[in-house]
């Protein structure tokens, strides 16, 4: 599982590379506004349900708190939460790539006696390349601690933006953590009300392996104008 989670979702007029995809783009949401995301992602063994808010207060800075309920067949029910900040020192503009850095933790809930400290520490650079007309090319370069593992590990993504018309936009990556193999995402995000409301669904699967590892995403993204004091 990719940890360095895309959790950064954009307001109107901005490149964006918002969940389902794990490849982060170079922007935040706009200065005093917030977002919810929220989607479902079912495979042959498990379902996960996840809510991400986050906030801009000011100082180029994106603050994400939230997390996920999920079942496993083969560890039952346990919860993940996911706590980052992300700094914009780059905006994406027409003919200029935007490069962000983003810090966090992802923590498992119960612990059990076998991983007492179940929690990841990741970075992550992200960087946009505009190539006009609405399409976006996002690298990611991050590092993930598995500390009930005693590892770390690099972490990389490569995803892409293509809008098909004025309400609907293609999305594609491909992403994944050093020995743990690479993995792929294609879908659509479709705006219902326009820089307001969005729903996305998704495909994945890990390359080279068995049907049975696929999955589904289907998710609610909502933004808001500028309202924080």
């Amino acid at each position: 599982m990719l940890l360095a989670l895309g959790l950064a979702l954009l307001c109107a007029g901005h490149a964006q590379a918002a969940r389902p995809m794990s490849t982060d783009d170079a922007n935040i949401v706009d200065e005093k506004s917030c977002q919810l995301e929220t989607w479902m992602k079912s495979s042959s063994t498990s379902l996960e349900r996840w809510a991400m808010p986050g906030c801009n207060f000011g100082g180029e800075l994106e603050w994400t708190v939230g997390g996920n309920a999920q079942t496993e067949d083969d560890v039952g029910k346990t919860q993940f939460w996911v706590g980052q900040v992300k700094k914009r020192w780059v905006p994406v503009a027409d003919g200029k790539l935007g490069i962000s850095t983003a810090v966090g933790v992802v923590s498992m809930r119960p612990a059990t006696a076998e991983r007492p400290n179940d929690k990841d520490y990741f970075f992550n650079v992200p960087v946009t390349v505009p190539l006009g007309q609405d399409r976006f090319v996002h690298l990611n370069a991050g590092w993930v601690q598995h500390q009930s593992l005693g590892v770390s590990r690099p972490t990389w993504g490569v995803g892409g933006e293509l809008p098909l018309n004025a309400q609907i936009t293609a999305i594609a990556e491909t992403y994944g953590e050093a020995a743990m193999g690479t993995r792929y995402q294609v879908g659509l995000r479709i705006w219902v009300v326009p820089q307001r409301v969005q729903i996305d669904t998704t495909y994945g699967n890990r390359i080279g392996q068995p049907e049975q590892e696929r999955w589904f995403t289907l998710g609610l993204r909502l933004l808001s104008p500028a309202f924080l004091p």
